[in-house]
């Protein structure tokens, strides 16, 4: 706030520099007003510069806690916020998220054998599921909901994976592939072509998953 009153105020001169004939005063007031406009402009430049460097900084910081995390595979957002992890030593899915970088980071693990149902979404839509089919009914919706559609947009906004998990105070669990806000993309971009490569990755590493663990729970018959 301190930079922009510099700066309108050595306007200010600037405009009066220009406004008096006087031939003392006029070259007095375009001194001040030069050097009130420099010394705001300079100020505002730094500010900026320790602002990006602290964020530069906090984004690596993060980056790092999250990959200190024991993990075999990992998806990590581009701000340093959100990551999905596999650690296949101890079977486990890694979900770790801050809502910035100043905060304190979360860590939700889940076992393998407690996820039951993976699905990709695009702006809310259900596009398609696994699901373990040992267990009744569904979190994410009825069956004749989330079933694969086909969607005549060619834009969109956002792009996830939602899981149904054993995780009492959190069943729903959600991992952003790409977040656009208000401005959705064209399916034809790049940005958008790259982030549905790495979720359907993902999608199908789950997927596997939940299948492994569907049929270790198959009673099996043995013959006497």
């Amino acid at each position: 706030m301190k930079n922009i009153f510099f700066i309108l105020l050595g306007i200010v001169y600037l405009f009066l520099a220009n406004a008096i004939e006087l031939a003392i005063i006029k070259p007095l007031f375009f001194l001040i007003g030069l050097a009130l406009v420099s010394i705001g402009s300079i100020r505002y430049i730094k500010e900026r510069y320790i602002a990006a460097q602290t964020l530069v900084q906090m984004t690596e910081a993060s980056e790092e806690e999250i990959m200190a995390i024991p993990h075999t595979q990992c998806t990590l957002s581009n701000d340093a916020l959100n990551a999905l992890l596999l650690n296949e030593q101890t079977n486990t899915l890694i979900f770790a998220r801050r809502e910035s970088l100043d905060e304190e980071l979360t860590i939700i693990e889940i076992p393998f054998n407690k996820i039951y149902e993976v699905a990709i979404m695009e702006d809310e839509e259900f596009m398609i599921r696994t699901k373990n089919h040992l267990m009744s009914g569904s979190l994410l919706g009825e069956a004749d909901e989330i079933e694969e559609v086909e969607v005549e947009e060619d834009t969109i906004s956002q792009l996830s994976l939602k899981l149904v998990v054993d995780h009492l105070s959190e069943p729903i669990q959600e991992y952003m592939f790409m977040d656009n806000g208000e401005e959705p993309i064209s399916k034809e971009e790049e940005d958008y072509k790259e982030a549905m490569e790495l979720c359907e990755k993902w999608f199908q590493k789950i997927s596997v998953i939940i299948k492994r663990h569907e049929l270790e729970r198959i009673p099996i018959n043995h013959w006497q």
